[in-house]
């Protein structure tokens, strides 16, 4: 039975990623670049979703979709995503990003100063970043206030979490509580690591994920919706529609966006989407099928045109230009590292997956990783491998929701068991717990009537709960990028003066 369901929510996902970049090149680019370059892919978009067919899909029920949103819902709602819950520290440039949007005229240009032995200290910089999942809240919020734009901000993540759930769904050929309970279940046992390093004490603190090292570090499905909620929607959303047989004149056009929306998950999704050609070239009969069954406007005008767009605004970012190899002294951190992020995994999936060879993919990808960075941080290792994590997470889902009799299948149950308890607690526990916490002291006076208990214990709390009674200890904000207290600028903005960018397509 087709689907109409399934075809109007993939054409709203190719809309997900297709309207912040026509927004981006309407706003910020020049009169004549504006016109050009949006007019080309607003067709590309209309010719890509043309191709877009109803296909078979099973029922979904009513009650399942609507438990779905409302869990989902309160997840992303304990994200921090438009400041309503707790924050982690990465909300510190995420709230910047988002203030500067709204508040600044586009293109988002910076004077800096305060910053004495910068490189930045007294020039003129233009936010290059991939800002393209705030986009559309951005200018919501600039047409009807900011706090109706932190709230669009929420509705958007939530919208596009919905989006990924129902993508991942459809790969498995159903939409149940089993798929969001495995997603969302899916991480490493990397926190084993700081079990081992760390008292217990210091389990969950900012920072401690680190055990490792600067460049080793592996995410979760709920960690990256937490902490890195605009690169991990947007890229897997590309991933999944390409994955679930994508119509192969639309996929370098979506593949294109990628860079605009994620540019870590373009890089790592380079080597999947070889993957797919090398594949399509075995089974074509010669070179010039292969070319015709690639051919289109939106994969060849249009991704090029999100290409070029794309580069030239994400080029200028200081950081970007940074890139290194590093060999490694700590052989036993290393092997501590692989096997935990995912070596455990492969052994697990290996007795099912050993001749499919997306599962040499991923390892070929992961493999390497850690032995380069891009900037400061551990964006290009972590980052870089969301795709491969990504792959070998559908790979388990697989294992769990169709093999029935088979050992794998029940270790892969326990670890996923193990992995979500932990995740869960540490990201979505945090949050409720510190929400809680800190509006039972806006709210209450539970502070004082704790504070006259006889208990010295209660005693305690009470004081600590009366000391953050008029701070705003939930939200993490530097207010603008330019705040002297940002310590990583240059991950934000390009200097005017050598970008190719500014000189030649954006609005002045």
């Amino acid at each position: 039975m087709k689907s109409v369901i399934d075809l109007w929510m993939t054409r709203l996902g190719y809309f997900y990623l297709t309207f912040p970049f026509i927004l981006f090149t309407s706003l910020w680019l020049n009169p004549v670049a504006a016109v050009l370059c949006s007019l080309i892919v607003l067709v590309s978009f209309v010719f890509a979703i043309r191709l877009l067919e109803a296909e078979q899909f099973i029922r979904i029920s009513r009650k399942t979709v609507f438990w779905t949103v409302v869990v989902m819902a309160l997840l992303v709602f304990y994200s921090g995503v438009g400041s309503y819950t707790y924050q982690n520290d990465d909300h510190l440039y995420r709230n910047a990003i988002f203030r500067d949007l709204v508040l600044k005229d586009w293109p988002v240009l910076y004077k800096i100063e305060g910053f004495e032995g910068h490189p930045f200290n007294g020039k003129t910089t233009m936010m290059s970043y991939y800002i393209g999942f705030f986009l559309p809240a951005a200018l919501f919020g600039k047409l009807f206030g900011f706090e109706a734009g932190r709230l669009f901000l929420y509705l958007w993540t939530v919208l596009g979490t919905l989006l990924v759930l129902f993508q991942t769904a459809k790969y498995m050929n159903r939409f149940s509580f089993k798929v969001l309970l495995v997603f969302f279940a899916w991480g490493t046992l990397f926190f084993i690591g700081v079990l081992i390093k760390y008292p217990i004490e210091r389990f969950g603190e900012e920072g401690y994920y680190l055990w490792a090292g600067i460049r080793l570090y592996a995410n979760s499905n709920i960690g990256s919706l937490y902490w890195i909620f605009n690169q991990a929607l947007t890229g897997w959303l590309i991933m999944l529609l390409i994955f679930n047989k994508v119509n192969r004149k639309n996929m370098f056009f979506l593949y294109s966006l990628c860079l605009f929306l994620s540019p870590f998950c373009f890089a790592g999704f380079f080597p999947f989407i070889l993957y797919f050609i090398l594949t399509d070239f075995k089974k074509s009969a010669d070179l010039k099928e292969l070319i015709l069954k690639y051919g289109s406007f939106q994969n060849i005008v249009g991704a090029l045109i999100v290409l070029l767009v794309s580069y030239l605004y994400l080029s200028n970012n200081a950081s970007g230009r940074s890139f290194r190899f590093y060999p490694f002294e700590g052989l036993k951190i290393f092997v501590a590292f692989m096997t935990l992020s995912w070596g455990v995994i492969a052994v697990i999936l290996f007795p099912k997956f050993y001749k499919e060879p997306l599962y040499w993919v991923c390892i070929a990808v992961l493999i390497p990783l850690p032995f380069f960075q891009q900037g400061p941080g551990v964006d290009f290792p972590a980052r870089i491998s969301m795709p491969a994590y990504f792959v070998l997470m559908l790979l388990a889902m697989r294992l769990v929701l169709f093999e029935k009799k088979s050992i794998s299948r029940w270790l892969m149950i326990i670890y996923l068991v193990i992995s979500g308890v932990v995740h869960f607690s540490t990201e979505v526990g945090k949050s409720v717990y510190e929400t809680t916490y800190a509006n039972l002291s806006y709210r209450t006076n539970l502070d004082q009537v704790l504070m006259e208990s006889e208990n010295e214990d209660l005693r305690e709390i009470g004081k600590d709960l009366k000391s953050i009674k008029n701070k705003d200890v939930l939200t993490k904000d530097y207010g603008t990028l330019s705040n002297p207290e940002n310590p990583i600028i240059s991950n934000y903005m390009g200097d005017t003066e050598t970008s190719l960018f500014y000189k030649y397509l954006a609005r002045k």
